[in-house]
């Protein structure tokens, strides 16, 4: 019983650490000071995890944390440990004021100089369940979005280029619902509704005009396509491009060709981005599926993209 009120205890400390952070800043002079709240911080974390307490109380610790490293960036010399002479203890400079090594102090100053961003990225990796990092933050700066995760043996999430994605516009008018998707990926295809990992799209409504890239994984990929299959039969879905590996020999790929009105085989394959940057092409080519009534469009608007394949 002890236990657990001291465990509810932490847990609202924790929760009401980033404001009380931001109070205590405003009073904060010195590196000194900020490195003083930045060992409080980090003896929170470590009893976070000895409690695993999990994430819904770590993340609040974590935003702190950045709050503070901001702070410490802001505080810094502008002259490095080195240039000060801190690092050989030149007469009349103090190594105490400059307690971090270089690449420390560069990382802190690029916290500072984005300090605006912090709270939107806090509230953007609330919505994958993520703790906020040093190491996504500066790459959330880079990319203006959460950046894709790597799980096993690569980045699970690969973005439709900016082209495809017009041309997907071009036939359909417009993009009702992106049911598999992520954050960085709707910077681009902006579809009025749009579903996430976090989001669970196997288990939402899908309707109007669908745009679907789904994760090439199995049996993901064979789910996603079904439940488009599914509602392109029950109407809800009005008109929809899917965009997959040309799988022509299993079941899934083989539904989606019977079903739509016509298909486009691309000459050579695409080169998917993600939002580190990296590019990458499948071993095999790609298929847009088209389903609807605007099949004279889409054979004319993708025409250059690969042979078109019509089911009548």
């Amino acid at each position: 019983m002890r236990m657990e009120l001291i465990t509810k205890s932490f847990a609202s400390q924790c929760l009401a650490f980033p404001a009380r952070v931001d109070q205590m800043l405003a009073e904060v002079t010195t590196v000194e000071e900020a490195k003083g709240m930045l060992d409080k911080a980090a003896a929170m974390q470590t009893y976070a995890e000895k409690l695993k307490a999990g994430v819904e109380v770590e993340r609040p610790i974590a935003q702190g944390v950045l709050k503070i490293k901001a702070k410490l960036g802001e505080l810094m010399p502008a002259k490095s440990r080195k240039e000060s002479g801190a690092m050989k203890g030149k007469k009349g400079t103090k190594a105490s004021l400059v307690p971090f090594p270089d690449p420390t102090i560069a990382a802190y100053r690029k916290l500072a100089a984005n300090a605006d961003k912090l709270d939107k990225f806090y509230k953007d990796t609330e919505t994958i369940g993520e703790v906020p990092t040093q190491t996504d933050f500066l790459k959330y700066v880079a990319n203006g979005c959460i950046i894709a995760k790597k799980h096993g043996n690569g980045v699970v999430d690969w973005y439709t280029p900016q082209n495809y994605v017009d041309l997907v516009r071009k036939v359909m008018g417009s993009i009702d619902c992106d049911p598999a998707t992520s954050h960085c990926a709707q910077e681009i295809v902006q579809a009025a509704v749009s579903y996430t990992e976090h989001d669970d799209g196997l288990s939402q409504d899908w309707s109007g005009t669908v745009f679907l890239n789904p994760p090439y994984k199995m049996p993901d990929v064979a789910n996603f396509v079904n439940k488009l299959c599914d509602s392109v039969e029950s109407k809800s879905v009005t008109q929809a491009i899917l965009l997959t590996n040309n799988n022509t020999d299993t079941d899934w790929w083989q539904r989606a060709a019977r079903l739509a009105a016509a298909v486009c085989l691309t000459d050579g394959r695409i080169k998917f981005y993600n939002a580190l940057g990296d590019e990458s092409q499948p071993t095999n080519g790609q298929s847009f599926c088209y389903f609807g009534g605007r099949e004279a469009k889409f054979r004319k608007t993708f025409s250059d993209v690969g042979i078109i394949l019509c089911s009548k």
